[in-house]
């Protein structure tokens, strides 16, 4: 699962009714974006391209591991590629790229999920990808754990979770406050479920947030089945009756295929 918000912002104007989320033509896998849109946008789009372009990819002999690597090259190649405008005063000089990405699917070769972070590494002067850490309750120790761990064996074991963006550790602290009520509450936890985008929702509607988030929350869903399926939500609530999907309010006389999620009672 994905979820973001909806805004764009950062150059004096604010565009609450950005898709932040692209589930890829596969049907396998989706990414998201943080940072700078002019940016990270496109090289987004181009992966998409990339996967149409090439048959092996879009069929999905190429898994998904494999085709993140190939967004590596992509994103790094398109990286190397924005420079400054030297006809115009004042600008800032060749910048690495203010974009990074969260980027999942489920791998039909190796049967799991894989979820991961690309970011721009200024030592490697290119895109990496770092793979989602794990939430776990360790025993005899009180609270959430999250860490990297390559072969995990720890018991209490939820999913492996990433985060994002600016806001990324305020986000990681609601999500660890979000489970560890659950716990003391003596409510049965055996996965992340629907926390990630519970998070989302209780950001959005903070009246303090941050100036860099806003809009509607976005969701979107990688199936074991190989099909990614973005998902309208109820915005501010059920109540309201405005259907958002990928952020944009829906239309009167728009039908939607899916259910709408309540941002309230979310569950799959």
């Amino acid at each position: 699962m994905l979820a973001t918000d909806s805004r764009l912002s950062a150059d004096g104007r604010v565009f609450d009714t950005a898709p932040k989320i692209l589930t890829l033509e596969r049907g396998d896998c989706a990414i998201a974006f943080a940072g700078i849109t002019q940016d990270a946008f496109p090289m987004m789009m181009q992966l998409s391209l990339a996967i149409g372009a090439h048959a092996p990819s879009k069929r999905r002999s190429l898994d998904i591991p494999q085709l993140k690597t190939h967004a590596l090259k992509i994103f790094t190649k398109m990286g190397s590629l924005i420079t400054s405008d030297a006809q115009v005063k004042g600008n800032p000089p060749d910048q690495a790229p203010a974009a990074e990405f969260l980027f999942g699917g489920y791998s039909w070769v190796q049967k799991r999920f894989g979820l991961w972070n690309i970011k721009y590494s200024e030592v490697e002067k290119g895109y990496v990808a770092t793979a989602a850490r794990w939430a776990y309750f360790p025993q005899r120790v009180a609270g959430l754990r999250i860490r990297a761990m390559h072969r995990p064996r720890t018991n209490g074991l939820l999913g492996q979770i990433a985060f994002a963006g600016d806001q990324a550790t305020l986000a990681e602290a609601l999500f660890v406050e979000i489970l560890n009520n659950k716990r003391l509450a003596d409510k049965k936890l055996s996965k992340i479920d629907m926390e990630p985008f519970e998070v989302i929702v209780n950001m959005l509607r903070d009246s303090k947030r941050s100036p860099s988030i806003g809009g509607a929350p976005q969701i979107a869903k990688v199936y074991q089945y190989l099909t990614a399926v973005p998902f309208p939500v109820y915005w501010p609530t059920k109540e309201a009756g405005t259907r958002f999907l990928q952020g944009r309010p829906c239309l009167g006389y728009e039908r939607l295929d899916t259910k709408v999620f309540d941002p309230d009672h979310p569950a799959w």
